[in-house]
C-alpha cells in the first residue's frame, strides 16, 4: 500500500483489461493509507483483517489467518492465476490457493525474501514447496536472481526448483522514461546525491563517514541528502551540522519536478543499501546523467552492460570511499548515452507479464 511500483504494475495491467482481485494483508502501519482509498480502487482491493504483532513471528498462523480471511472475501472459483508477489508471505498464501483449487501460481522473488531464506530454516520444506509447484519464479534484477541460485538452500534443491525463471525489471514512473537528459560531458564532479529513507538498510551513516573521508583528498564535494525517516535519522541529522560545510541535509522532497532540479544540480548518485530488490531511484538518477554508486552484488548490480558507475561494499567505510574516488576520476568514462531506458516502460512490463499469464493459461 503506498508502493507506485505495484500501483504502476496493477494500473498498466488494468489498461490492458487484465481483471484483478487485489488482496491486501493489512498492518498497523498502513491503516491511515488504506482509509484514504477512494473511488475505483475499492472494487479491486481487498483489505484483510488487521494483523497482530504475533503474526510477525508466528509465520504459520499468520498464513492461516490470511488464508480463512481471503477465502470469506474472495471467490476464487473467479480466479485464473495467482500472482504471489513476495516468495514465502505471498506465494505460501499462493500455494494453499493451489492445493484447495488447482489455481496456478507465479511468484516474485524480492529482497525480503533471502532473510527467510538464511534464517527461517522451519519454513525451508514450505519454500522448496512454493518454488516446486510453481509455474515461473520472477526476478526482479539480476543480482537477485544469482543470489538466489547461489543460496545453499537453493542449490541443495537440484532438479525441483522450477526452470522457468524469468527476469523483470521495475517500471520507471513515465515521467523519468519521457525527460531523461544522457551524459553530461565537461563537468568537474562536485556534488553528491543520495535521496531515500535514514535506516540501517540504507546504510547512510557509513555513506556519510565514507565521504568525510573523500574530502581530504578533494577540495568542495557537497554531499546532499533527500529524504526523511528512519532509524538512523537522528544520526544523519546530527552528521549533516557537525559538517554544515560539506553536507547539506534537505529533508523529503515529493514532486516530481523539484526532485529533477535536485538530480541536476548534482554531479553523482550514491547509494549503498545492505539489502536492495532493485532500487529504481538508481534508474531516475542515470535519466538525469549521473553515474551511480551502489552496492555489489545488490540491487541493480549486473542490469546494465554499459559502463554506469561503480560497486562497493556496503559494510565498509573504505570500499565506499574508494568508490565515490573512482567516480570522480573515471566520470568522463560512463557511457550513460548509450542506455535504453525503454526497458523500464510499466507499458512495455505490464505486456511481458500478460504475455506470461497468457502461456500459463494455454
Amino acid at each position: 500500500m503506498g508502493s507506485k511500483v505495484h500501483e504502476n504494475l496493477y494500473d498498466n495491467l488494468d489498461k490492458l483489461s487484465v481483471r484483478q482481485k487485489i488482496y491486501y494483508p493489512l498492518r498497523k502501519h498502513a491503516i491511515e493509507k488504506v482509509g484514504k482509498l477512494k473511488g475505483d480502487v475499492n472494487d479491486f482491493v481487498t483489505i484483510s483483517k488487521l494483523l497482530k504483532n504475533s503474526h510477525r513471528v508466528f509465520f504459520k498462523k499468520k498464513i492461516n489467518f490470511l488464508y480463512r480471511d481471503l477465502k470469506s472475501k474472495i471467490d476464487l472459483n473467479e480466479c485464473d492465476i495467482v500472482h504471489a508477489t513476495t516468495l514465502f508471505s505471498d506465494g505460501a498464501i499462493a500455494l494453499r490457493i493451489w492445493r484447495e483449487y488447482k489455481i496456478p501460481y507465479i511468484v516474485a522473488v524480492r529482497g525480503t525474501d533471502n532473510f527467510f531464506l538464511n534464517y527461517r530454516y522451519d519454513l525451508r520444506s514450505l519454500g522448496k514447496e512454493i518454488i516446486s509447484n510453481a509455474k515461473y519464479l520472477i526476478f526482479i534484477s539480476n543480482s537477485l536472481e544469482q543470489n538466489f541460485n547461489q543460496n545453499s538452500f537453493i542449490k541443495g534443491l537440484d532438479n525441483l526448483v522450477v526452470p522457468n525463471n524469468k527476469i523483470i525489471y521495475n517500471g520507471l514512473d513515465p515521467f523519468w522514461v519521457q525527460n531523461t537528459i544522457g551524459k553530461r560531458d565537461e563537468v568537474n564532479p562536485m556534488n553528491f546525491l543520495y535521496i531515500g529513507k535514514f535506516n540501517s538498510n540504507k546504510n547512510v551513516v557509513r555513506l556519510i563517514k565514507a565521504f568525510l573521508k573523500v574530502t581530504n583528498k578533494y577540495e568542495n564535494l557537497q554531499l546532499n541528502l533527500v529524504g526523511s525517516g528512519g532509524n538512523q535519522e537522528k544520526e544523519v541529522k546530527k552528521l549533516s551540522e557537525k559538517h554544515k560545510a560539506k553536507i547539506n541535509f534537505h529533508g523529503p522532497i515529493y514532486d516530481q519536478k523539484e526532485l529533477q532540479k535536485m538530480y541536476q544540480a548534482n554531479d553523482i548518485f550514491a547509494m549503498t543499501s545492505i539489502s536492495e530488490t532493485f532500487g529504481l531511484v538508481y534508474v531516475e538518477a542515470l535519466t538525469q546523467g549521473l553515474p551511480i554508486l551502489f552496492t555489489e552484488n545488490q540491487g541493480i548490480d549486473g542490469t546494465f552492460k554499459e559502463y554506469v558507475g561503480e560497486s562497493a561494499n556496503p559494510k565498509s567505510i573504505d570500499s565506499i570511499a574508494e568508490g565515490l574516488e573512482r567516480l570522480i576520476n573515471n566520470y568522463s568514462k560512463y557511457e550513460l548515452d548509450k542506455i535504453d531506458f525503454s526497458i523500464f516502460s510499466w507499458d512495455d512490463i505490464a505486456k511481458t507479464y500478460l504475455d506470461l499469464y497468457n502461456k500459463i493459461l494455454t
